[in-house]
This record gives structure tokens, C-alpha cells and sequence, in this order.
């Protein structure tokens, strides 16, 4: 059985005193109790957080507590219940003890039993799920708030499935267990992301160098790019930047590549996208999409099919100056639209074309002055590295560092190189 709330009319701190508190002396019968935690407590729910076990009942005298509490340094919070173990609120030693360090605080509750000097609780079946608590006193909360009232404690106590007291644990033990969870979600995704990047396939018989860099702004992010050798002249390619940041991004990102991984490249660029699209919608409901650049090389025929899916960033150098790709007309994002009709175009590629495909992280990281990289710096910079035959993933991360000096990396930083 559980109580939401049980509270005290009259709350003991509302009263004052000076007096300094007399030398208490040792019981040899011990009013408090420490209470059996559960044999067994499941994962995620509030029990398996509980860090506190100490009770007494509610119609011991308050000053006998107290004394047994001066003897016990390691109890800092304690139940108060019937005589069924059911509670009823909880005292905590420091507000105890500094009403009772204050003129006549002690003789003025010297007759008051624990049960009327106790403060009021949130009372909690232990077996209840973490997240779904905190969700009802996030809408409690903010519902008193608007009533013009707080009325949050920040502990909790808990009870079993008979209403009996098993546990206490703060908010801020909560809040650790929060960060805890975040933190390691955070590290099994950079792990996930780790492996997806690292899934190019040696391709170097096409004659076909690559270069690629990846940056999260936030542990995990939503760029990731995807090499595929589709046969012995052929292999696909795309950089993606999905909307979002985080976790959730890391979700769709690990979407994404399984349909990529799994999806027969042979049936050609359109319909990959038209299917990669109604993926997404049907898993997101159009509330996730992505931009991308998507390509497909055949080295027999020197032949570079691409398609843009609303990705626009994209730089591609020939005899070592920037040509415009005025073929390659920008599609809408994978995920915004149920229905789609990419436009794939198709170009031949020459000894020595570069084709650098980047995300908007890079060209919009500012500097201190506010000032974006941009993309002709970006392009300056491409130039110098082929001109001078240089891995670019080892110049242009330098160069960022240097430029934003101590601006905070706002967005993904990725990009995927290609030199034929």
C-alpha cells in the first residue's frame, strides 16, 4: 500500500529556542531501528537506490531519539512510523539538532513525541520504476509551483508491497543514478559510433584514395559516413547528419547504417533512398530525418552517380581549382516526406578529381570574433593538402583547434575525402 503524501499539521521548526543542547547520555534500549532491506529489488526501481534503513515510532519522546542520534554519527535521515512499520513521516538530524541548539528548543518539544515533530514525505511502493516516479513528481512539482507552493521534500521514502517502511533515498541520490545512466548510454553509443565509422572497406583496387574525420560535439552526435564495396568495380558511399544531437541521434544513426549494411546497393541509388526514406518515416513518424550525400562509383566505367538529400556541402576540386556540381540538384531530407522522387545524377570522373563531402559543423565553427570557418577557407585549405599531397584528416582538425582557440565546438564535425 501506498501513501503520496502523508503530512504533519504542525511543523516543530517553526519554533525558536537558545538554550545549548545539555550532554546527553547513552541508552542501553535503543529507540531506533534499522529495517531488513528487500531480499530481492528489481532494476530501475526506487528500492535499488534506497540508502537509508533507519526508523523509529511515531509515539517515542523526541528528546530520547535525539540523544540516541548524538550517538550515532552515521545516520542522517530516519523514518517515523505506526505501529504497523507503516510511515508516517521522517526527521532529519540536522534540522533536529539545530532546533534543538537554539534558546528553549529543546524544553519546548521536550514532551512532543517523533510522530509530531516529524516533516512531511513522498511515500513510494519500492518496486515502483525509477523513471516513471520522477516523471509524476516533475508534474507535482510544477503543478504546486503554479499553486503558488512547494511542497517537494527531497527525500523519499519507500514501502514494500505491504505498506511497510524498506528504505529512504534522496533526490540527489536520484539525480546520480540519472547521470550515471546518461553517462554510460552516452559510452555504448560513442562505442556503437566508434565501430560504425570504422566500417570503410579497403577499396584501394579502385584506384580511389579515402580520407575521413569524425568529431561529436557532444560524446555522441548525428554525423556518421558508410563505405560499402558493392562489387569488384563498384562501391556506395554516403555522409549523413541526422537532426538532433545525443542519444536519441545515435539511435538513428545506428538505423541508418543497419539498413545500409543489410540493403542490396545492386538495385541503384533511387531506389536505396526512395526505401531508406519510408524507413525512417515509418520509425520516426517524420519526427527524425536526416540530410545526405550518397554516391555510387563504378571504376570500370569511371562513372560517379550522386545523389544530395537536402545536404548542400560538398566541395569537388578538378586540376586542383573548385567546379561546381551544376548537375547535382538538392533533393528533400531523408524522413520529411512520405513520398519522394530523388534526383540522381550522373558525371565522368578524371585522374586527380578530389571530392570532399563535409558537414555543416565544420564551415559554421566560429571564433572568438564570432567569425564562421566557412566553406572557402574549408576549400583553401583542401587545395593546399592536395597540392601538397597531405592526409587532410591530420591538417584540417589542427587548423579548427587553431581557428576556434577557446570557442566551444557547437555541431558534429565530419567529413569523407575521396581522390581518384
Amino acid at each position: 500500500m501506498t501513501r503520496e503524501a502523508v503530512r504533519n499539521p504542525e511543523n516543530f521548526m517553526t519554533l525558536k529556542s537558545w538554550l545549548p543542547i545539555p550532554r546527553m547520555t547513552v541508552r542501553n534500549d535503543h529507540l531506533i531501528s534499522r529495517t531488513s532491506e528487500p531480499v530481492k529489488s528489481y532494476p530501475n526501481t526506487l528500492q535499488r537506490l534506497a540508502k537509508y534503513f533507519w526508523y523509529t515510532e511515531y509515539n517515542k519522546n523526541i528528546i530520547e531519539v535525539a540523544d540516541e542520534l548524538e550517538q550515532r554519527n552515521d545516520i542522517s535521515v530516519i523514518c517515523i512510523t505506526d505501529e504497523r512499520k507503516q510511515p508516517i513521516g521522517i526527521i532529519r538530524r540536522d534540522k533536529l539538532f539545530l532546533f534543538l541548539g537554539k534558546r528553549f528548543g529543546r524544553d519546548i518539544i521536550s514532551k512532543k513525541t517523533a510522530g509530531e515533530t516529524s516533516e512531511a514525505v513522498n511515500v513510494y511502493a519500492g518496486e515502483r520504476n525509477i523513471l516513471v516516479v520522477l516523471e509524476q513528481l516533475r508534474s507535482q512539482n510544477g503543478k504546486n509551483n503554479n499553486d503558488g507552493e512547494n511542497k517537494q521534500n527531497e527525500y523519499i521514502v519507500l514501502v514494500d508491497s505491504q505498506g511497510a517502511f524498506s528504505g529512504i533515498l534522496s533526490l540527489q541520490d536520484v539525480a546520480n543514478y540519472l547521470v550515471e545512466m546518461t553517462n554510460d548510454d552516452i559510452a555504448q553509443a560513442s562505442l556503437l559510433q566508434e565501430r560504425l565509422l570504422a566500417n570503410a572497406d579497403d577499396i584501394k583496387k579502385f584506384n580511389v584514395n579515402v580520407d575521413a574525420w569524425c568529431s561529436s560535439a557532444k560524446g555522441v552526435g548525428g554525423d556518421f559516413y558508410f563505405i560499402k564495396k558493392i562489387s569488384e568495380r563498384q562501391f556506395f558511399a554516403s555522409l549523413c547528419d541526422v537532426s538532433g544531437k545525443g542519444v536519441t541521434a545515435s539511435l538513428v544513426v545506428s538505423i541508418v547504417w543497419g539498413f545500409l549494411q543489410s540493403y542490396d546497393m545492386k538495385r541503384g541509388l533511387k531506389d536505396l533512398l526512395v526505401n531508406l526514406n519510408l524507413s525512417i518515416i515509418n520509425s520516426f513518424h517524420m519526427e527524425k530525418y536526416l540530410t545526405g550525400f550518397f554516391l555510387i562509383y563504378d571504376a570500370e566505367s569511371r562513372i560517379l552517380r550522386i545523389a544530395d538529400m537536402g545536404h548542400a556541402h560538398v566541395v569537388f576540386l578538378r586540376k586542383g581549382k573548385k567546379v561546381s556540381l551544376q548537375k547535382s540538384r538538392v533533393n528533400l531530407p531523408i524522413g520529411v516526406e512520405l513520398s519522394i522522387e530523388p534526383s540522381v545524377c550522373s558525371f565522368p570522373v578524371e585522374s586527380g578529381d578530389t571530392l570532399l563531402i563535409y558537414s555543416d559543423g565544420i564551415s559554421e565553427q566560429d571564433n572568438p570574433a564570432g567569425e564562421e570557418f566557412g566553406e572557402e577557407r574549408l576549400t583553401l585549405l583542401l587545395q593546399e593538402s592536395v597540392g601538397k599531397n597531405k592526409s587532410f584528416s591530420k591538417i584540417l582538425p589542427v587548423f579548427l583547434e587553431d581557428y576556434r582557440q577557446n570557442t566551444p565546438q557547437h555541431d558534429d564535425m565530419t567529413f569523407l575525402l575521396f581522390r581518384f
